[in-house]
């Protein structure tokens, strides 16, 4: 694993715990998360949890700094960056960057470090389960009415595949 040793890979995971100090000891604008998004070798966003500050339970480090990153960059698509983040992602940080394709994910502390605080697990195991027995139990509702969405959707961009499941199916 010769990234352990890259001095690159150390100085933006140092900026990221960095920003998690920063964050929860002397901002004190959120939680004990830090991240830093970088392209190229090169520095394009560091940002702090600020779920407290902002009172958006999705203002966590990582999401913060996607969204700096796409205001940098002027794009939605972060190809070829990597995240350094202070802690493992959450499943919605984790789903965020490989939504705004991000190619590589180095984190500091593992979920083990912290469960005692924020058990992060705990939302992916209830994520494998099935809906009727997930804690917020999603119901799906006027299926019809939103595939007919997807249908016209398909037809303005010239699309002509056919989903997995069928509509009505």
């Amino acid at each position: 694993m010769d990234h352990i040793n890259n001095p690159a890979h150390n100085t933006f995971m140092a900026m990221a715990i960095a920003a998690m100090q920063r964050t929860a000891l002397e901002e004190r604008s959120g939680e004990p998360f830090g991240a830093v998004i970088v392209k190229n070798n090169e520095l394009v966003a560091v940002a702090g949890n600020s779920v407290g500050r902002d009172n958006d339970p999705t203002a966590h480090a990582e999401i913060n700094a996607i969204r700096a990153a796409c205001k940098v960059l002027n794009s939605w698509d972060l190809s070829g960056c990597i995240l350094y983040t202070s802690c493992q992602c959450c499943p919605m940080c984790y789903s965020a960057a490989a939504w705004a394709g991000i190619k590589k994910i180095y984190y500091a502390a593992g979920w083990d470090d912290y469960n005692d605080i924020y058990d992060d697990q705990a939302i992916g195991r209830d994520l494998q389960k099935p809906d009727h027995l997930k804690n917020l139990a999603p119901e799906q509702l006027m299926r019809s009415e939103a595939v007919e969405v997807w249908q016209a959707v398909r037809r303005d961009r010239g699309i002509t595949t056919i989903p997995a499941r069928l509509p009505n199916a």
